[in-house]
């Protein structure tokens, strides 16, 4: 178990097949969660589960590069993977060109890089109302 705010470090920073598995549930009361690929203080690369917008289940993609936050992404392939209360297999793989999540073995979005200096992204963050049971970096053959 590890609490948030979770931070990893990545010594060579993000590249191609580089494979992020992130195990953990969602609190019952929830509000959102976040996931920050970092590069100093820009975000490279921010995923924000959202459980109650307006009454909506959204999930929010976008970077900040200084103070300024880019356009939202919000469209999803499928519905909503994210449940109050429950576990979740969130994983991340990154290509060349993009991000591609896949919540629950279901491919969600794919989030075209804005930052392009993948080997300059070195961090992660976790925050908010979710608790980590597993957080694992791989690289695929």
């Amino acid at each position: 178990m590890s609490s948030v705010p979770y931070n990893l470090n990545l010594a060579r920073g993000v590249y191609d097949k580089m494979m992020m598995t992130i195990l953990g549930y969602v609190k019952p009361n929830a509000k959102m969660f976040t996931v920050n690929f970092l590069r100093g203080n820009d975000i490279a690369f921010h995923i924000n589960p959202r459980f109650n917008e307006a009454a909506k289940q959204v999930l929010v993609r976008n970077h900040k590069l200084g103070e300024r936050w880019g356009a939202e992404e919000r469209d999803l392939k499928g519905p909503f993977p994210f449940a109050l209360g429950s576990p979740f297999e969130m994983k991340i793989l990154c290509t060349p060109e993009t991000f591609r999540v896949a919540v629950n073995n279901i491919p969600l979005f794919e989030f075209r890089h804005r930052i392009r200096e993948l080997n300059q992204i070195d961090r992660i963050n976790i925050l908010h109302d979710v608790v980590l049971t597993y957080v694992n970096v791989e690289t695929l053959p």
